[in-house]
C-alpha cells in the first residue's frame, strides 16, 4: 500500500487460480480473496470440512450447496433482525439438534449480519468452536468478516452484546458480488471509502480512478479492492485485536453517527453503509472545523461518496440520535471519543472534542433523505 499505511507487515502472496492470500503475524485468521472459492473449501483449508452452515434466506438457496457436505443448515431472516438474540437463539437450537461438538465448525455464508450472528454463536457454543467466514457481500468481504468481532443487537443499540472470536479462515469469493443488488453493493463501497479517508489516501485516489470499473463490478478490480481493504483491516486489528489501545477504533470512522442513525431508525430505513457514509461526512465537517482537513478534501470525499450513490447527509434531528450516541462504546464518562480524518494521514481517535461541536457539525450536514442527498 501507499506511504500512509501502517508499518505492520501483512504477508501477501498470489496463489493458484489467481487467489490472493493474506496473513498478519500472530493474528489467527488467514484471508483468501479470489474467484470460485466456495467449491474449493477443502483444498483451501487443508481439511476434510463438514461444517454447520449458517446462511440467510437468500444466500442459503444461492450458495449453500457449494461447500459440499455439511452437518446442517440454519437460515436467518434477512436484515438486522437476523442479529437479534431470538434469531441467534434459533441457531443454538439447530446446533443442538445436529449434535454439534466442540471439535466441529460453523461456516458463516452471507453478509455482515450473518457473519456477526454465526460468529457469536460460534464464540458461545460450548464456550467457543471453530469458525470459517465465507462473506458474500462487499461490505462483509471488505470489512466485517475480518477481525473477529461478533455481536447481537438490542433495542437500546447496535452490537451491544458480542464477543471477539476471529475466524480461522475468511474466504472472499468476488464472484458472489456480481449477484448483489445495487443498493446492497453500495453499502460495502462506504467501507472502502472509509479505508481511503481513514487509512491510506493513495487508496482513496485508486477508488476515484477506478470508480467506473468498480460500479460495473469488474472481477479483477473487485479482487484488488477487497484484497487492499483486507490488508488494511488485518494490519489494524493485529495492532489492537481486542480494542485495548485505541488503534482499532480508527476503523470506526463515520460509525459513531452511523450506528446512531441505524438504531434511531429501527435498523430499517438507514442501512449500514449509507449511515456510515453520512457519518463520515459529519466527521469530515468536524475535522474541517478543527483545522484537520481542508475544504477541498471534504468536497473530494463527498464527490466520491456521491459517485458511488451514497448519501452525504443524515436526515434525523439531533435529539432523535442523541440517546443512541450516548450508547456508543467509544464514549467514556458520557464524553465522546471521536474518530476524525486528517489531511493526507491516517485518522485518529480524539477525546478532547465537546459534544456540542459534534452536534454543530451534525446539524450542518442534516438534510432530507429525498434523493437530493445522494
Amino acid at each position: 500500500m501507499g506511504k500512509n499505511a501502517r508499518q505492520i507487515t501483512v504477508r501477501t502472496e498470489t496463489a493458484e487460480h489467481g487467489d490472493v492470500r493474506l496473513r498478519c503475524g500472530p493474528f489467527p485468521t488467514s484471508v483468501v480473496v479470489g474467484r470460485g472459492l466456495l467449491p474449493r473449501l477443502n483444498s483451501l483449508t487443508g481439511r476434510d470440512e463438514c461444517p454447520f452452515v449458517v446462511a440467510d434466506e437468500i444466500t442459503g438457496p444461492l450458495f449453500g450447496d457449494y461447500p459440499g457436505k455439511r452437518k446442517g443448515l440454519h437460515l436467518l431472516p434477512r436484515g438486522e433482525k437476523g442479529k437479534s438474540l431470538s434469531s441467534i437463539g434459533g441457531i443454538y437450537t439447530s446446533l443442538a439438534g445436529c449434535g454439534m461438538e466442540r471439535s466441529d465448525t460453523i461456516l458463516a455464508l452471507g453478509g455482515g449480519v450473518t457473519g456477526d450472528a454465526a460468529g457469536f454463536a460460534a464464540a458461545t457454543w460450548m464456550r467457543g468452536i471453530r469458525l470459517i467466514q465465507c462473506p458474500t457481500t462487499l461490505l462483509a468481504q471488505a470489512d466485517s468478516a475480518i477481525g473477529g468481532k461478533t455481536g447481537a443487537n438490542l433495542p437500546e443499540g447496535k452490537n451491544l452484546v458480542g464477543a471477539f472470536h476471529p475466524a480461522e479462515w475468511v474466504l472472499s469469493d468476488v464472484e458472489c458480488l456480481r449477484s448483489q443488488k445495487e443498493e446492497d453493493f453500495r453499502q460495502g463501497l462506504a467501507e472502502a471509502v472509509k479505508y481511503g479517508a481513514g487509512e491510506d489516501w493513495n487508496f482513496l485516489s485508486w477508488l476515484e480512478e477506478n470508480a467506473g470499473p468498480i460500479l460495473r463490478r469488474d472481477c479483477g478490480v473487485l479482487l484488488r479492492l477487497v484484497s487492499d481493504c483486507s490488508r488494511m483491516k488485518l494490519a489494524v486489528v493485529s495492532e489492537d485485536e481486542r480494542e485495548q489501545t485505541g488503534a482499532r477504533a480508527r476503523l470506526n470512522l463515520g460509525h459513531t453517527v452511523g450506528h446512531a442513525l441505524e438504531a434511531a431508525s429501527g435498523f430499517g430505513r438507514w442501512k449500514h453503509g449509507d449511515a456510515v457514509a453520512a457519518g463520515m461526512m459529519v466527521a469530515a465537517r468536524l475535522a474541517l472545523r478543527l483545522g484537520e482537513l481542508q475544504e477541498n478534501t471534504v468536497r473530494r470525499i463527498g464527490r466520491l461518496l456521491r459517485s458511488f450513490g451514497l448519501p452525504m447527509a443524515p436526515d434525523l434531528p439531533w435529539d432523535e440520535i442523541a440517546p443512541y450516541l450516548a450508547m456508543d462504546k467509544k464514549f467514556s464518562g458520557g464524553s465522546p471519543r471521536l474518530v476524525l480524518p486528517g489531511e493526507g494521514k491516517p485518522c485518529r481517535l480524539r477525546d478532547d472534542i465537546p459534544l456540542s461541536l459534534l452536534r454543530e457539525a451534525y446539524e450542518e450536514r442534516t438534510a432530507p433523505l429525498d434523493g437530493t442527498s445522494f
